[in-house]
C-alpha cells in the first residue's frame, strides 16, 4: 500500500510538472517533492521496522544483511571523493549528491538495525557501518558550511 501511493503521488507530481512546468520549477515546489519524499520515507520506516524484527529472528540472514549494511556505509566516503575528484561532471553530481542527500536517511535505517539487533558480533557490523555513515555525514556538512562561509 506504502508503494501504491508513493507511485500514485509521485505520478500525480508528474503530471501536474507537464501540465504547468512554470509553476512547478520554484522553489516551494521542490520543497514539497522534498516533503513527499520523506513522507513516503517514514511511511516505509514502519514497514521496515516489523521486517527487520522477523529478520532479526534468524541469524544467517541478519549476518547477510550487515555485511550488507557495513558495504552500503562505504558507498558514503566514496561518493564524497568521488564528488571531490570530479565535481564538474553532471552525472557525478546527480549520482553522488543524491547519495549524500539521502545520508541522514540511510543512517536511520543503520540506527533502527543497530537497536534491533541480537547478536554482538552483527552489533559490531553495524556500529562499524554507524560510524562510516554517521562520520560522513558530519565532515560534509562540516566541509560544505566551511565552503560556505568562504565565499562570504
Amino acid at each position: 500500500m506504502v508503494f501504491m501511493y508513493a507511485a500514485a503521488a509521485f505520478f500525480q507530481r508528474y503530471l501536474y510538472t507537464l501540465r504547468e512546468p512554470i509553476d512547478s520549477a520554484g522553489g516551494m515546489a521542490a520543497f514539497g517533492d522534498e516533503m513527499l519524499t520523506l513522507f513516503v520515507f517514514a511511511l516505509a520506516m514502519v514497514l521496515t521496522f516489523f521486517l527487520l524484527r522477523l529478520l532479526a529472528q534468524s541469524d544467517r540472514f541478519y549476518t547477510a544483511y550487515a555485511k550488507v549494511l557495513l558495504a552500503v556505509s562505504v558507498t558514503a566516503p566514496i561518493s564524497v571523493a568521488v564528488l571531490a575528484a570530479f565535481h564538474r561532471s553532471l552525472l557525478v553530481q546527480d549520482v553522488c549528491g543524491e547519495r549524500l542527500w539521502r545520508s541522514p536517511c540511510v543512517f536511520t535505517v543503520m540506527a533502527m538495525s543497530r537497536v534491533l539487533g541480537r547478536r554482538t558480533a552483527k552489533k559490531r557490523l553495524m556500529t562499524w557501518a554507524l560510524l562510516i555513515e554517521g562520520g560522513t555525514l558530519i565532515v560534509s556538512v562540516a566541509v560544505f558550511m566551511a565552503l560556505a562561509g568562504a565565499h562570504e
